[in-house]
C-alpha cells in the first residue's frame, strides 16, 4: 500500500512522484461538477480516467484501473452505479461521492465497494475558480485512511474540510439548502398567483426586495431536479418544510384573527433568536 501522504500530496513537490502515478476515474465527468473536478485533477494526477453515460463507457477493466473512483452523478442514481462498478473497486482504494446528501449515497457505497468510502460535499457549485477557500465536508464511510489523504488534499488546495457525521450533514443540509430552496420557490409561486410583473414592478420594489428576487434568479439557473431530488432524499427534508408551512401558517392565524399581539409576539421571537445568536458570533 502506499503512503499515507499519496493522495493528501498533490501539489506538494515532496509528494509529486506518489501523485504522478495515481489513477483517478470520475464517473459523471460530462456533469457540470464532474467536469469541474477534471478540470481540478487533470494536472494532479497521473492518469485521469473518465465515464459518462452520455460519452465513455463504464466496464469493469475501467473500474479496476482506478485507484480513486470519484462519484459525480445525482444521489438517486449512486445505488445503481454502485451495483456496477462495486465488485471490480479496488480493495486499496477507495470511492468517494459529492452528492449533497450524505446518508443515502454511503449506504450505497458501503453496500458495494470493496475498498474504503468517504462521503464529500462541496458546498459550491461548479462555477467557483477554484478550491481556495471553499469549505467541503468529508463524512467517514469505511476506513481512515483516504479520509486523512482527501483532508490533506483538500487543505494543500486551500479549501476548509469538515468533517462531519453524515446524519448530522443532512439534517444541516435539510436546514441551509432545502428550507431554502422550497423558501425561495414558495416566495416566487406567490408571486406569480399575486400578479407580481418583474419587468414593471422590480425597479421601484426595493433593495431587499430585489435581493430576493436575485437569489431566486440564481437558484433557478439550476436544473429544478436538483433540488427536488436534494428535498425528497433527504431523510429531514419533510421535517423542515412542515415546519416552513408551520411558521407560515402560525402568522396566517394571526391575520386572520387580527390578532395583533401574536404577530408581534412571533416576530420578536425570530427577531431575537436571530440577534442572540449574531451576538455569540462575536463575541
Amino acid at each position: 500500500m502506499n503512503s499515507e501522504d499519496d493522495f493528501g500530496g498533490f501539489g506538494r513537490a515532496a509528494s509529486a512522484e506518489a501523485a504522478a502515478g495515481l489513477t483517478v476515474g470520475i464517473i459523471g465527468a460530462q456533469g457540470r461538477m464532474g467536469s469541474w473536478l477534471c478540470r481540478l485533477l487533470e494536472p494532479l494526477v497521473g492518469r485521469l480516467l473518465i465515464a459518462d453515460i452520455a460519452g465513455e463507457p463504464l466496464t469493469p477493466e475501467w473500474v479496476a484501473a482506478c485507484r480513486v473512483i470519484i462519484l459525480a452523478v445525482p444521489v438517486h442514481a449512486v445505488e445503481g452505479v454502485m451495483q456496477f462498478i462495486g465488485p471490480h473497486t479496488d480493495p486499496e482504494g477507495v470511492v468517494v461521492d459529492i452528492s449533497s446528501l450524505k446518508q443515502t449515497p454511503l449506504t450505497a457505497m458501503l453496500a458495494h465497494a470493496r475498498g474504503e468510502v468517504v462521503g464529500a460535499h462541496p458546498l459550491f457549485g461548479p462555477g467557483a475558480p477554484s478550491l481556495q477557500d471553499q469549505t467541503v465536508f468529508l463524512s467517514p464511510g469505511r476506513g481512515r485512511l483516504w479520509l486523512t489523504r482527501l483532508r490533506r488534499f483538500l487543505q494543500g488546495q486551500g479549501a476548509r474540510p469538515v468533517i462531519m457525521e453524515p446524519e448530522r450533514h443532512d439534517r444541516l443540509m435539510a436546514q441551509v439548502q432545502t428550507l431554502r430552496h422550497l423558501l425561495l420557490y414558495a416566495f416566487g409561486w406567490s408571486l406569480m398567483q399575486l400578479g407580481y410583473q418583474p419587468e414593471t414592478d422590480e425597479e421601484v420594489s426595493g433593495p431587499w426586495f430585489r435581493e430576493l428576487l436575485n437569489m431566486l434568479t440564481h437558484q433557478s439557473d439550476q436544473p429544478a431536479e436538483l433540488y427536488a431530488d436534494l428535498a425528497l432524499h433527504n431523510p429531514d427534508g419533510l421535517k423542515a418544510a412542515r415546519t416552513l408551512l408551520q411558521g407560515m401558517n402560525s402568522m396566517v392565524s394571526a391575520l386572520e384573527d387580527r390578532d395583533r399581539g401574536a404577530l408581534v409576539a412571533t416576530m420578536e421571537q425570530v427577531g431575537a433568536y436571530i440577534k442572540n445568536s449574531q451576538a455569540q458570533l462575536s463575541a
